[in-house]
């Protein structure tokens, strides 16, 4: 699976994160790809984490990869979400994880899931855990219906299996 990632946006809505980028920007971004890096190597997915190369000038408009993580920064004249638009669009990916309502929205339109940060957070954490306890991935069992008994429609059906794989 391939999952694209809003980083400061990610970063600002997790307590620990935050408190780390008002100290020191770069530790925080640096943090968050070591936790990426963990998650990762119990999944496998492809992860992209774009940041706003404004935030860190010597860095804007470069990409590499950091312990399995690609690290994109935006260029002059771009912002990240900007670059995450265009790899929306280009169909880069499979899940977003962001809070901008413009991108949930067009990554809606897409057909690419949405997910909110600290959702996804909290699946790095259940990941880094079982990984550190030796355990085996379990399945989560998410309702098959709505509250209402009807059958999920086919997009949260999609949504639902993605979230799943997480």
């Amino acid at each position: 699976m391939r999952i694209v990632i809003d980083g400061y946006n990610l970063i600002r809505r997790i307590p620990e994160l935050e408190r780390l980028d008002r100290i020191n920007m770069e530790e925080a971004r640096e943090a968050l790809i070591k936790e990426l890096s963990l998650y990762r190597s119990g999944k496998r997915h492809q992860i992209i984490v774009v940041f706003d190369g404004l935030e860190a000038l010597h860095l804007g408009g470069s990409k590499s990869k950091e312990r399995g993580v690609t690290v994109r920064f935006s260029p002059r004249g771009k912002n990240a979400d900007q670059l995450i638009l265009d790899a929306l669009k280009s169909r880069e990916a499979d899940v977003l994880v962001s809070a901008d309502r413009e991108l949930t929205d067009a990554a809606n339109r897409s057909e690419i899931t949405a997910v909110s940060p600290g959702m996804f957070w909290e699946k790095v954490a259940e990941e880094i855990y079982r990984q550190f306890k030796g355990e085996e991935g379990g399945e989560e069992d998410l309702p098959a219906r709505t509250p209402r008994g009807r059958k999920l429609s086919k997009v949260q059906r999609r949504d639902r299996a993605r979230i799943e794989k997480l």
